[in-house]
């Protein structure tokens, strides 16, 4: 065996050619081998535990609602992906809808075990009040429709909270949040005086893009 040990001039040293794997674990220090046989073990990947899939929980109207936009047209072709990205519904789950419509003749209504919590206070006459409130006025606040909620049904009573959440997934109304600005901010004289220092220096040699405080400009540019 090429550059192998042969010879030693020191009488302490005994070589000794190992012959089997056994020798070798024989001579080895018992130290060195438990504390491999420590990394070993502690090496071995650990079980991953199963990631927790989300599922979506649709309301019965929502359901519904889809049903009944299928019937419209059955023989529309890309129907179902359609009204599915119509009514943010995954493409996938309105399939099984479909499917179960189709054997059933009726809508997959919610498990009752999937119905837990306290009972919604909102009833379909409800509904159909704050349809026409929306229906007449289309920008109305929360509070509005709390409003007048509570003087046309007595004893009724619920949060803003509450009310965001059936209008968002009961009734399928979009809930915006408005941004104010003052009067002044674009006030005729306001917009007139921009006007004319963008004029100013359109026609100069300030390049906007290079000589600008970017600090100053986006303190500028807040809703004030």
């Amino acid at each position: 065996m090429e550059d192998a040990l042969t010879h030693v001039d020191d009488s302490y040293i005994v070589l000794e050619t190992i012959t089997s794997r056994q020798i070798f674990l024989n001579v080895k220090r018992p130290g060195k081998i438990a504390e491999e046989f420590s990394v070993k073990k502690q090496s071995k990947p650990n079980k991953l535990k199963p990631s927790v899939k989300l599922y979506n929980n649709y309301s019965d109207f929502t359901r519904e609602t889809f049903i009944d936009r299928m019937l419209e047209n059955l023989q529309e072709r890309g129907l179902v992906a359609k009204v599915a990205k119509d009514l943010n519904i995954n493409y996938r789950t309105t399939l099984r809808w479909r499917k179960y419509y189709e054997g059933t003749e009726g809508v997959e209504h919610k498990k009752s075990e999937q119905n837990s919590g306290p009972k919604s206070s909102f009833t379909a006459e409800h509904s159909e009040y704050i349809k026409e409130l929306l229906d007449n006025d289309p920008h109305l606040y929360s509070d509005d429709i709390i409003n007048s909620l509570t003087e046309r049904f007595e004893d009724f009573t619920i949060s803003k909270s509450q009310l965001n959440n059936h209008l968002r997934n009961t009734v399928l109304i979009t809930v915006k949040k408005p941004i104010f600005e003052p009067e002044v901010r674009n006030s005729v004289g306001n917009l007139q005086t921009r006007f004319e220092w963008f004029i100013e220096w359109k026609y100069s040699d300030l390049d906007f893009t290079k000589k600008i405080d970017e600090a100053a400009f986006h303190i500028n540019m807040r809703n004030n």
